[in-house]
């Protein structure tokens, strides 16, 4: 099996990838003639190819068998509406359905989105900057603002679901597997999210999902991990998986600070907020710990699954002690301030 039959083996398309080819173009004429397409093999579940036209390069999405109608819509509008509140995305195209494609196959749908590729790298291998922390924070504050329902898909590798997880899971990994996890579930139990406040979150704010180009410019990609939760869900995991990795260690105090600082200027923390973050940083490196824990258990020897295991390891070892008593540390302002703030590159 080639890789784009292993990628398409993941959603409801049974017949041939040139077929399907043929009805994006035919769907959405402003691409002109697709002359290449190069599957994208990262990630665990959509589908993703680059295709290569006589007008550019563009990104196929196909979604996920499991995702219905009603969640690629969610994912439609959230694309529409960055641009709204300033956060660079890739641009989604709209010929078609408000940029919802879709191909008919056996009495079943099969939902896809196309949109403009950005030429720039992530900080998967590439040490983010604390000036790129802080220009990114303020991306994802902007996200926070926004304010609508949003059909989401369970997303078992988040943090917000890793005591679920953890309770129907721990049976599936070694004593030594759990002692890394444990007391950051024991933890995890006792924190009350239901009075925080909430928005449209990303869900997945890892490096691999930010790029930058040489001009300076970012893009925030992927939000199959998208839901109307509290923003400390946001601003937890993008702290856990982009900001706090072993490079970064060092400074971690100095970026957690200013990460809050940023954060605060549009989006006012309460204490109790600030109290949960810690907990949930580690339960986002224990949530990919179990996960990647249970794969390679279960036989799992692909090095995309190696690597993320290392990192969370690695990360839960660098925590364990850290922020036990987490307080505001940062200069948080008096009042909140109800605008979005400017960026600058310099």
């Amino acid at each position: 099996m080639n890789d784009a039959s292993k990628l398409l083996a993941r959603t409801n398309i049974k017949y041939p990838f040139d077929r399907l080819l043929v009805n994006v173009q035919e769907l959405f004429p402003s691409i002109g003639i697709i002359k290449n397409s190069l599957p994208i093999m990262e990630g665990y579940e959509d589908t993703n190819f680059i295709l290569e036209t006589s007008t550019g390069k563009f990104v196929l999405k196909i979604f996920l068998e499991e995702r219905t109608l009603e969640n690629v819509e969610s994912y439609t509008k959230i694309l529409r509406e960055c641009k709204n509140v300033e956060v660079p995305t890739t641009e989604i195209l709209l010929d078609f359905n408000d940029g919802l494609g879709f191909v008919k196959d056996n009495h079943s749908k099969t939902y896809f989105i196309l949109t403009k590729y950005f030429e720039g790298e992530n900080f998967q291998n590439i040490t983010p900057t604390l000036n790129d922390i802080k220009i990114v924070t303020v991306y994802l504050s902007r996200l926070n603002t926004l304010n609508f329902p949003v059909v989401e898909t369970y997303d078992s590798w988040g943090n917000k679901n890793f005591g679920k997880e953890y309770e129907l899971n721990k049976n599936r990994i070694t004593p030594e597997q759990n002692s890394l996890i444990q007391s950051v579930y024991e933890g995890l139990t006792k924190l009350d999210l239901a009075g925080f406040k909430k928005s449209v979150i990303h869900g997945d704010m890892q490096r691999k999902h930010v790029k930058k180009n040489t001009n300076g410019q970012y893009c925030i990609l992927d939000f199959g991990c998208m839901a109307f939760d509290p923003k400390v869900i946001d601003l937890s995991t993008f702290l856990a998986w982009f900001c706090l990795q072993e490079d970064t260690w060092k400074d971690a105090d100095k970026i957690y600070d200013e990460v809050l600082y940023e954060y605060d200027r549009i989006h006012y923390l309460s204490e109790m907020e600030i109290e949960s973050l810690p907990i949930l940083i580690k339960s986002s490196y224990a949530a990919y710990y179990l996960k990647t824990s249970i794969l390679m258990n279960d036989g799992d020897k692909s090095e995309e699954t190696l690597d993320w295991h290392n990192r969370a390891e690695k990360m839960l070892e660098l925590t364990k002690n850290w922020k036990n008593d987490a307080k505001i540390s940062f200069a948080k302002k008096e009042v909140p301030e109800e605008r979005i703030p400017e960026i600058s590159n310099d």
